[in-house]
């Protein structure tokens, strides 16, 4: 429950979902006294210019821009040997009816990344991480460390290369499994890859509490950097004014990250 509760929370905290709240708050307000009659106005109208702001994509880049260019200073050009390559969940979807292989999505990334890693010879061991995280009864999903090794063999690496973390469901399980994992086999240094924008709340978490010695690898950038991003127009400015589902997405991505680092530093996780 307490699991639960910690996918369910945050979301009224999010713009979609706060925006919603205001607005329903509005409604409701609207049915009572003259002065909650005049606050659900100003509750309706400020849920719908937060949802408005997220989803611009002027916002949205900046938020965005903050993770990941913070990942892309802590990912070092030249990157070192280590003990193991780990590859955070997160980006692939099961082989289940009608999908007749495992399917890569948005942050497949992680894998294809750590694989390139492996295959430059920067690690022996690739640990493909991930529990399954579902709500419903009956799931037939296997653990998503499985996918990423199903799919791991099939694109050329032998099953000897591969350990799994099935088991983790947060970043800060995988990190304290992966701690032990490492522990176990007397490791010392580990890549560590994950999307740029999960990067910042990734290492810190590894940092405190796998007792290793942690090398980032920031993949799976939603955007270029500012430098490469072209010149503004009036097009393309009035264009970022204006609200995009996309953009309200990737805004909640960062929203969520920034969320989630503040909470692991309060739990002492980072």
């Amino acid at each position: 429950m307490g699991f639960l509760l910690s996918k369910l929370l945050p979301l009224a905290i999010y713009p979609l979902g706060l925006g919603l709240l205001l607005q329903l708050a509005g409604q409701v307000g609207r049915a009572g006294r003259p002065w909650t009659r005049r606050l659900s106005g100003w509750l309706s109208g400020g849920g719908m210019a937060l949802i408005w702001v997220f989803a611009m994509p002027l916002t949205s880049r900046q938020l965005i821009w903050g993770l990941e260019e913070r990942s892309a200073a802590l990912t070092p050009k030249a990157i070192p040997q280590a003990d193991a390559v780990v590859v955070l969940g997160g980006g692939l979807r099961p082989k289940l009816p009608p999908r007749q292989a495992v399917e890569v999505a948005e942050g497949g990334d992680r894998l294809l990344t750590g694989l390139r890693l492996m295959r430059q010879g920067k690690a022996p061991l690739l640990v493909t991480s991930g529990a399954r995280v579902s709500f419903t009864a009956a799931d037939p999903a296997p653990p998503e460390a499985l996918w990423a090794r199903d799919l791991a063999i099939e694109l050329g690496l032998k099953p000897s290369q591969i350990l799994l973390n099935p088991g983790s469901r947060t970043t800060a399980e995988e990190a304290q499994a992966i701690g032990e994992l490492g522990r176990q086999r007397g490791w010392k240094r580990v890549l560590l890859v994950t999307s740029a924008f999960h990067m910042p709340r990734s290492l810190a978490t590894f940092q405190r509490r796998s007792g290793l010695t942690v090398i980032p690898v920031a993949c799976d950038y939603q955007l270029v950097d500012l430098a490469h991003s072209g010149r503004v127009t009036p097009g393309s400015f009035v264009k970022d004014l204006l609200p995009d589902a996309e953009f309200l997405y990737l805004s909640t991505v960062a929203l969520k990250e920034h969320v989630g680092l503040v909470a692991y530093r309060f739990k002492g996780w980072s």
